[in-house]
């Protein structure tokens, strides 16, 4: 919208000349004011047009001008007739070095009537705008639905005259126009993250940036690049338009809010009753691999909702649903069987210890389950797969260990305190499967040597070790008193 005196000079009606400055022809109208003041700037806002016979101008008339200048009037109507006959010359050269323009005012055309003349054009304007903005709105919506954030730039952009970026949350181009420069979208790069509605001005281009997001989550940033800043309709349409990729950019998280929360219910009942499996096969399909069925990945954490939410965006990445259930200190999530190594490393948070199972069938569920549970327990770092923990998987399950430990002090404690050196010696034969050459090479000794300690070590256990099965639950005792506390 844009009103000047260019327009006032076009109206013959009003009987109106230019006399000077016109380079400033095309300065805005916001209003039309009468006043007869030697000095009426501390009554101006910016934007007026003056309107003034000169009655209190018999002085420093050039200083009227400029302070006219100073205060952002627009143009400056002189009315002939009364004070003066002809607009003084001392005006007309300021406004010349300024670029005011002066209109000159005849005697038949009342002050009120330049006045009505402009009041009533900024009104129609004003109408324009609105049912400018009317017609866009539902461009826009419509363009929403068809296309999208670029269908919604290009509507904007058509609907501003000016250039059209939408950046996403890292600052990288997701739609623009044709409008659009280079520079442009360099200039709203380094302008994202500005508060909503900032405007810069710069190299020329009046860039006004709206954040899109709704609540806490920021979707990125829409801007609108031009060679005027934008006037209170194009306002509007930039927050409709923000309005619109925010709607555009919380459907599928919503919806995929809606389906982790589905996801949730149906593992429940699976977990809850096993049978169901043939008839909930349908609903994991996304999920079960064809030739390695599926994983079971349980974290150990104080945040479940935390850990919950960082695992959803890893899968979501992957373009995976999540099928997950969380509880007071634990996440348990469903994984294609062929998930393994970095990509669940990169699913499961640094700072929680988190199991894997192998894979399995989706009808063996509950063994995946216990797989991943027992891996979660046993890890140091923040992921360990099940299978990792061969030959040392009884020693990790609590119950097991706890029977380990009972039994490693009844036996090898007891064998330590009467030597320590039948503990080393009685290992190194357990490790080398009952090969008394091989652990005597181990341990740098004779093998007649290490049979005396092997002896000894039978008669202070009281056991025979020719039995495998003494010696499996001899060496296993071993690996529990070893990793015993300190």
């Amino acid at each position: 919208m844009n009103l000047s005196s260019r327009w006032l000079l076009n109206r013959p009606e009003l009987g109106l000349s230019l006399v000077a400055g016109e380079a400033g022809l095309d300065r805005p109208l916001r209003f039309a004011h009468s006043i007869d003041l030697a000095d009426p700037a501390p009554w101006l806002s910016g934007g007026e047009l003056v309107l003034t016979t000169g009655a209190h101008l018999s002085e420093r008339q050039a200083d009227y001008v400029r302070g006219l200048d100073r205060a952002g009037v627009s143009a400056l109507g002189f009315g002939v007739g009364l004070s003066h006959d002809t607009v003084p010359r001392s005006i007309v050269d300021a406004a010349d070095e300024l670029g005011l323009p002066v209109l000159e005012v005849p005697l038949p055309t009342p002050f009120a009537a330049v006045t009505k003349a402009v009041l009533d054009r900024l009104a129609e304007l004003r109408y324009e705008e609105v049912l400018r903005v009317s017609r866009a709105q539902p461009k826009m919506t419509r363009a929403a639905l068809r296309n999208g954030a670029g269908g919604i730039v290009r509507e904007l952009s058509a609907a501003t005259g000016a250039a059209t970026v939408f950046l996403g949350p890292g600052k990288e181009v997701e739609a623009t126009c044709s409008r659009a420069a280079r520079a442009d979208v360099d200039e709203v790069v380094a302008l994202a993250g500005a508060a909503t509605g900032s405007a810069v001005v710069t190299k020329g281009r009046a860039i006004s940036v709206h954040a899109v997001g709704v609540g806490g989550a920021v979707h990125g940033w829409l801007a609108v690049a031009g060679a005027h800043p934008l006037g209170p309709a194009e306002q509007v349409l930039l927050g409709h338009a923000a309005s619109l990729l925010a709607l555009d950019k919380e459907k599928p998280r919503r919806l995929r809010a809606e389906r982790n929360r589905l996801g949730a219910t149906l593992l429940g009942l699976l977990l809850s009753d096993p049978a169901l499996e043939p008839r909930l096969r349908s609903q994991f399909a996304d999920v079960v691999d064809r030739s390695a069925g599926i994983r079971v990945l349980a974290v150990r954490t104080d945040d479940p909702e935390r850990i919950l939410a960082d695992i959803d965006d890893a899968l979501s990445e992957c373009d995976l649903p999540l099928l997950a259930r969380e509880s007071a200190d634990e996440v348990i999530a469903l994984l294609p069987g062929g998930f393994a190594g970095a990509r669940v490393a990169a699913l499961s948070p640094a700072a929680a210890r988190a199991g894997l199972s192998g894979p399995h069938p989706l009808s063996e569920l509950h063994h995946a389950l216990s797989e991943a549970r027992l891996a979660a327990a046993a890890s140091e770092e923040h992921l360990t797969e099940f299978d990792s923990l061969t030959g040392g998987a009884l020693l990790t399950a609590p119950g097991s260990r706890a029977v380990l430990d009972s039994v490693a002090e009844g036996t090898i404690a007891k064998l330590h305190a009467h030597d320590p050196v039948l503990v080393t010696s009685l290992r190194a034969f357990l490790e080398a499967n009952g090969q008394g050459e091989t652990a005597a090479t181990a341990i740098g000794v004779h093998r007649h040597t290490l049979r005396n300690r092997l002896d000894r070590a039978a008669e202070v256990l009281g056991c025979d070790l020719g039995s495998a099965r003494v010696r499996a639950e001899l060496l296993l005792a071993i690996l529990a008193w070893e990793a015993r506390p300190r």
